[in-house]
């Protein structure tokens, strides 16, 4: 008897610990079919914010646009690639290649980026506190659908030269006003005297929101940033 008691005792320990590693029963997260994105097993998006958002690219994405830059004679290639892997970890980087292939730019960002507006609703509440807006926030998070995400990170990725743009030289004097933050004072200076120079303003893809005002200098030989905004 006092065997039979050893047998049973041990099997149930056997059966717990089969159960869960840990050590307690029914504490495995499960997902439901609808959190599973469409035709790829095991690529879920289940949660709200950005540490827990799986949401993945398969493939190197590549975009790319012209834009007369480093010199008015012919145009700069702007590339865009999208590494691939999960997008709240993974990256993006944008080149400026001349027309002869010489890389003049590169900037690396997250690739969060591209995903990161879904979760800023256009409406918000208008009463009700911190306690409303917390709220609020839990359930339109938890009601974008995979293919919601999947949607606006390939809307993102397709309009993203939309957040490059020349600035007319008819403009320049405005900038003026930016005076005070200059970083390329030398710079400014060559725009004053060479009225070839082309300038753009290139959203901060790491930032929540401003940019940056670029140039290519001719007498430096390279990008330089005339100023940074809000």
């Amino acid at each position: 008897m006092k065997f039979v008691g050893l047998c049973l005792g041990l099997l149930m320990i056997t059966i717990i610990f089969s159960c869960n590693e840990n050590g307690s029963i029914n504490n495995k997260q499960t997902t439901s079919p609808k959190d599973t994105l469409p035709g790829i097993p095991g690529k879920v998006v289940f949660d709200d914010l950005r540490e827990n958002l799986k949401l993945s690219n398969a493939d190197t994405i590549t975009r790319s646009a012209s834009y007369f830059f480093s010199n008015s004679q012919s145009k700069d290639l702007f590339i865009l690639k999208v590494t691939p892997g999960m997008v709240k970890t993974s990256f993006a980087e944008l080149q400026i290649r001349t027309s002869n292939g010489t890389i003049i730019y590169t900037q690396k960002f997250d690739a969060f980026y591209f995903i990161r507006g879904i979760f800023e609703p256009d409406t918000l509440p208008k009463t009700g506190g911190q306690a409303a807006y917390e709220t609020f926030m839990e359930h339109y998070w938890k009601a974008i659908t995979p293919k919601q995400f999947e949607d606006y990170f390939k809307k993102s990725v397709d309009s993203f030269f939309t957040d490059i743009y020349p600035i007319e030289s008819n403009k320049f004097e405005n900038l003026s006003a930016w005076n005070e933050d200059l970083k390329g004072k030398d710079f400014w200076k060559e725009i004053s005297e060479d009225s070839t120079i082309r300038l753009l303003d290139i959203t901060c893809f790491d930032c929540d929101e401003g940019g940056a005002v670029i140039g290519y200098s001719r007498r430096q030989n390279k990008v330089v940033t005339l100023f940074d905004h809000d």
